[in-house]
């Protein structure tokens, strides 16, 4: 699993030096992501190598985000005032959010199944 780890660490390192090398406007996490992506899907890296590692980050996932939610309610007092605000932009967001996983996710099913009939 040690190595899983490394193999994800170091993707996540050459995607962000690639971000800060050719000065790209996306954050070096999304070029990371982005490069993971390609990897799995043109099978230059195979699921199994990283597997049990993406599981575990997935099933721990809350931890990665309490830090960042201790912070916002640390600085509540900065964001009382516009709070009614705040709340309206989380709540459309997230439906923006579901509904356009949801479409790309049923674009994909669309295109597998006319991929596997042919």
């Amino acid at each position: 699993m040690l190595r899983e780890f490394m193999l994800i660490f170091t993707i996540n390192y050459v995607g962000m030096l690639l971000s800060k090398i050719l000065h790209l406007p996306l954050p070096g996490t999304i070029v990371s992501l982005l490069l993971l992506f390609f990897m799995l899907q043109f099978k230059i890296l195979k699921l199994e190598k990283i597997e049990n590692a993406g599981n575990f980050l997935l099933l721990n996932m809350t931890i990665f985000f309490m830090p960042p939610t201790v912070k916002i309610i640390d600085s509540y007092e900065l964001l009382e005032k516009d709070l009614f605000k705040i709340i309206v932009i989380i709540i459309v967001s997230t439906f923006l959010t579901m509904g356009i996983t949801g479409k790309v996710v049923q674009l994909m099913i669309d295109f597998k199944e006319r991929k596997e009939k042919k």
